[in-house]
């Protein structure tokens, strides 16, 4: 392939329908045709760009390329025009050469002003920056959703049998010793936090809700059946002293 005269409009890289019909080793007629027959799939401004008037004028004074006065019409065809000319050809030329024009035309840049390498620099810092947030909110949105560890657990639990404690009138009371009453008593402690949280273990509470688990715990109320109960027992210890 022929070492291509760079052409440009508007600073974007771009090749007339001879250049890409020459280098894909094809007709203008043939890449005409296919366009045409295609048309619904390129969209001008992305695919191609096309010169009339006033701008093919100014076009054609920059002397970028030689075009004849009888051009009333220019196509330019894009980095993507180019692929999609090269998928209607489909021949194993066409893929070459696009690939070729990818690595040494289309994507090759001019030398960078000092003004452009620090807005770039600046720009690649603010890039890192914002994926650094990103990363933060990430950690800090998985950790409130992750389970709890084995201190949570720990504090948790220690509340359950505080408030347990309380309910029960003590460790010395008659009901904390009877275990049956005592283990439905936590056991309905526990399974206060479950309907709050609706899961079928405290365990499956996440790390976020942790110090709300044990305001629920420290704010639990016994069902009344069952602080009866703990009453008229406690009350048969006081009795049993008083005789």
């Amino acid at each position: 392939m022929n070492k291509l005269i760079v052409t440009e409009f508007k600073d974007i890289r771009v090749l007339t329908t001879q250049q890409l019909a020459e280098s894909y080793q094809a007709t203008t007629d043939t890449i005409t045709k296919n366009f045409n027959r295609n048309k619904e799939r390129y969209l001008e401004g992305k695919h191609y760009i096309c010169l009339e008037g006033e701008e093919l004028r100014e076009f054609r004074a920059n002397g970028q390329i030689d075009l004849s006065p009888n051009v009333n019409k220019l196509y330019l065809w894009t980095e993507k025009g180019a692929f999609l000319h090269a998928k209607s050809l489909n021949t194993d030329k066409a893929w070459e050469v696009y690939d070729h024009l990818v690595d040494t035309y289309f994507r090759a840049k001019k030398p960078l002003t000092a003004i452009e390498q620090l807005q770039l620099t600046q720009q690649a810092l603010l890039e890192v920056n914002e994926k650094i947030d990103d990363v933060a909110d990430e950690l800090q949105s998985f950790k409130k959703d992750m389970p709890l560890l084995a201190i949570e657990c720990d504090r948790i639990t220690t509340a359950v049998k505080s408030k347990g404690v309380k309910c029960l009138g003590g460790k010395d009371s008659n009901a904390y010793q009877d275990r049956g009453l005592r283990a439905r008593v936590y056991s309905d402690i526990h399974g206060q936090l479950k309907r709050e949280f609706g899961v079928s273990s405290y365990k499956a509470i996440k790390r976020s809700q942790c110090d709300y688990a044990i305001e629920i715990v420290n704010s639990y109320r016994l069902p009344l059946a069952l602080e009866e109960e703990i009453e008229n027992i406690n009350s048969q210890i006081k009795f049993k002293v008083v005789i």
